[in-house]
């Protein structure tokens, strides 16, 4: 296997650990306390089934990761830890993503004199709304960092690497889709707790900065229109209380919600994020993620009968002669059913997961529940089949980020799963639907969210990540399962 490989199959730089094999600890719980709630973080342990390495997990699902407990030396940053992975030969040396280290090493000796503390409370009366000063001590918050470039080339493997050297206690890493998912779940909870209030975000971006000052995230993208109008007041209101944002993307912030219904009114959070942020490319020209395609196969095309027999196979032997049996999620009011599942392995179809009505919610408790997923007769894709597409992304996200092993048949090779020849028949049902409820005319089916561009671009990073998710060092992160 090649250097860089055995270092991602580390949990390091998914899940910020430095080695596969510890001694199993027992860990205490924490309870982490806000200025308007509570929340208990319950860590799991390495043992656990279904969490390969310790990870603290908050009530509401969302992760608050603790400090890292690798051998690398609790002085070590970026710089130091990247040199001793390339000279023990675990990672090659790249000069572009060395580049960006030393803009790490920079943030990382930045932020250890910068400690903000708590928020206040809310400020409610007419003097300290007009005279409080709430964000004087947060004013000198160091600029994050915000790392764009081409599909596997290594930006969410060097966001981890400076994560996991951070040695603060408030900071978080995690999926720009799972974030954004327990906002909106916040703001769900803040409404049926306090009823209507005119404006939710202040609050909430509160509870986040208390929670992590260094906030860490991977895949920053926006396609969704409730997403960009609410991230354009909290990104705002998180820097007002000096949180430091780290972010990976596939885009420029200038590409941003490109074209996207009301784009004008986003584009005062793409100034912010290029005032509050270093705006870094990284392009070395070498996707990892496909170098690392090696010898386990786990996606298997055409769809013949010997292909369906040995996906089975596979499936009969993960289960490990464990009675195979339906299981039913049941998570926020809603349920996935599984039609077979056998411990931590579960098998559905394409159609069940991806055809019908399925969210990243049900994409993120499916990925908790389970650490291999068999998803049978994955059919070939163009824009006619954009939602089927879109969920697809979602899942593979899900499943990316929580190191599950994906077992799959689909109709063609991974290169030609998505194929954007067919062009959306603006005059269907479902696009006639979808204009009437938005109120949208002819000329605004330009935009790419209704063009399939956004679709496109999404499926060339999918592409990326299922390329690497047939390789030996992602699979081998779950070997004890097979």
């Amino acid at each position: 296997m090649p250097p860089l490989f055995r270092y991602l199959s580390r949990p390091a730089l998914r899940n910020t650990r430095f080695w596969n094999s510890r001694p199993t600890a027992l860990m205490t719980p924490h309870v982490l306390k806000t200025a308007s709630r509570t929340a208990t973080v319950r860590y799991l342990s390495g043992g656990q089934e279904n969490a390969l390495h310790a990870t603290p997990v908050l009530e509401n699902g969302n992760r608050v990761e603790r400090e890292p407990s690798g051998k690398t030396s609790e002085h070590d940053g970026p710089i130091a830890t990247y040199d001793k992975l390339v000279t023990s030969g675990v990672v090659n040396d790249d000069s572009y993503q060395r580049s960006v280290v030393q803009l790490l090493e920079d943030l990382h000796t930045e932020l250890k004199t910068y400690h903000p503390g708590l928020s206040p409370a809310v400020q409610t009366s007419f003097f300290s709304k007009w005279f409080g000063n709430t964000t004087a001590s947060r004013s000198s918050a160091p600029k994050g960092l915000y790392l764009y470039g081409d599909v596997g080339t290594g930006k969410t493997m060097l966001m981890n690497l400076f994560y996991d050297t951070l040695q603060i206690q408030r900071k978080r890493r995690i999926h720009f889709h799972a974030f954004m998912l327990d906002v909106h779940s916040r703001i769900q909870k803040l409404k049926d707790r306090e009823g209507a209030i005119e404006d939710p975000i202040p609050p909430i971006a509160r509870d986040l900065a208390d929670e992590a000052y260094v906030l860490c995230f991977d895949e920053f993208q926006v396609t969704d229109i409730a997403d960009a109008m609410i991230l354009r007041r909290l990104i705002s209101s998180l820097t007002e209380h000096g949180v430091v944002i780290v972010t990976t993307s596939n885009r420029h912030p200038d590409e941003l919600y490109k074209n996207g219904i009301q784009r004008k009114s986003f584009i005062p959070c793409i100034e912010l994020l290029k005032e509050k942020c270093k705006v870094v490319a990284l392009d070395s020209g070498t996707d990892y993620r496909r170098l690392a395609k090696e010898a386990d196969r786990v996606f298997f095309s055409p769809l013949t009968k010997e292909n369906t027999e040995s996906v089975q196979k596979i499936f009969d032997r993960l289960s490990q002669s464990q009675p195979v049996k339906p299981k039913v999620l049941e998570f926020l009011g809603r349920s996935l059913v599984i039609p077979e599942s056998a411990g931590g392995v579960a098998k559905i179809s394409f159609q069940e997961l991806c055809g019908e009505a399925h969210g990243a919610a049900d994409y993120l408790e499916l990925a908790k529940n389970f650490h291999t997923l068999v998803l049978t007769d994955m059919p070939k894709m163009n824009l006619s089949h954009r939602n089927e597409a879109r969920r697809f992304i979602t899942l593979l996200d899900a499943l990316y980020e929580n190191h599950v092993v994906l077992v799959c048949s689909a109709e063609d090779d991974i290169l030609n799963l998505f194929s954007p020849d067919k062009q959306l028949d603006h005059e269907s049902n479902d696009h006639r639907m979808l204009m009437d409820d938005l109120g949208l005319s002819n000329q605004q089916l330009s935009s790419p969210i209704f063009s399939g561009e956004e679709e496109i671009f999404a499926f060339q990073r999918a592409v990326s990540r299922l390329i690497e998710m047939q390789g030996q060092s992602w699979l081998s992160r779950n070997r004890s399962h097979a």
